[in-house]
């Protein structure tokens, strides 16, 4: 962890409204490099889809949890619904330090929202397909 990583007290008041109150499809986090701190960036409305989550994650790291429910094809199928904690961090047009402070808070914001099921570090748009989304929470 970085030393001085913060992780903002709304972080965990809004993880709790997606993760108990299911007010929420998913949530973005960022780290503000002023304060040292990590903060809540993007909220998605619960009828949000996943291409719109993933239209969020642009050239900059970025950490997320996403509510994903996904159909079993087994025979009646059955819903499987997962809290799945996002490492979004692109190869491209990021500096070194930017990615390495974002490794370093990435197991601080973890420590902080009880819950999560499953866990995608990414570096590629196609690491974070719904497919492969899709794949992770069935298994």
């Amino acid at each position: 962890m970085n030393v001085g990583t913060h992780v903002n007290d709304d972080c965990v008041t809004e993880f709790n409204k997606l993760k108990l109150g299911k007010q929420y499809r998913y949530l973005t986090f960022k780290l503000n490099t002023d304060t040292n701190q990590i903060v809540v960036d993007q909220i998605g409305a619960r009828d949000s889809t996943y291409a719109e989550f993933v239209s969020h994650l642009q050239n900059e790291s970025r950490y997320a949890v996403y509510d994903y429910q996904a159909q079993t094809d087994d025979v009646p199928p059955r819903q499987v619904e997962k809290l799945v904690f996002i490492f979004w961090s692109p190869d491209a047009n990021q500096p070194v330090k930017q990615k390495m402070s974002y490794a370093a808070g990435k197991e601080a914001l973890k420590k902080k929202l009880n819950g999560l099921s499953k866990e995608i570090q990414a570096n590629d748009p196609s690491e974070v397909e719904e497919a492969e989304m899709r794949k992770l929470v069935l298994n």
